[in-house]
């Protein structure tokens, strides 16, 4: 289980198929995540901001 205490930020993105790409790659390679997505508005087109968090032993192992 991912929590506060034992987790990192990845990357933060607005895109949503930027998102979905990461939630996919990570997934491929059995990483655990977790998405806290944040809206900023109740306008439909303010975009939402997307963060991915892994745990902070695999996020030294991570190649970008």
């Amino acid at each position: 289980m991912i929590t506060i205490f034992n987790r990192r930020q990845l990357i933060i993105t607005y895109d949503i198929t930027i998102q979905s790409k990461i939630r996919d790659i990570l997934a491929t390679n059995n990483v655990d995540y977790t998405i806290n997505p944040i809206m900023f508005s109740v306008r439909a087109y303010t975009p939402a901001e997307y963060k991915i968090y892994v745990r902070k032993k695999i996020m030294n192992m991570l190649v970008f």
